[in-house]
């Protein structure tokens, strides 16, 4: 199937080094993200929530 799609966008060899790009990459950031320990996790999700907004800096939460 995967063959029939790659021959069908009719791009050769690009769509394959496109694919396995894309892979490498969704496999590289699922180890960081699940290599996470649990306190640097809760600092990144929390990071929206902590810094003060652009349009009102002087805003405090």
């Amino acid at each position: 199937m995967m063959k029939e799609v790659v021959h069908a966008m009719e791009s050769g060899s690009l769509a394959y080094i496109g694919l396995f790009a894309f892979i490498f990459a969704f496999a590289l950031i699922m180890v960081r993200v699940f290599s996470m320990k649990k306190k640097e996790r809760d600092e990144i999700k929390n990071i929206p929530i902590e810094e003060p907004t652009e349009f009102y800096p002087e805003q405090k939460r």
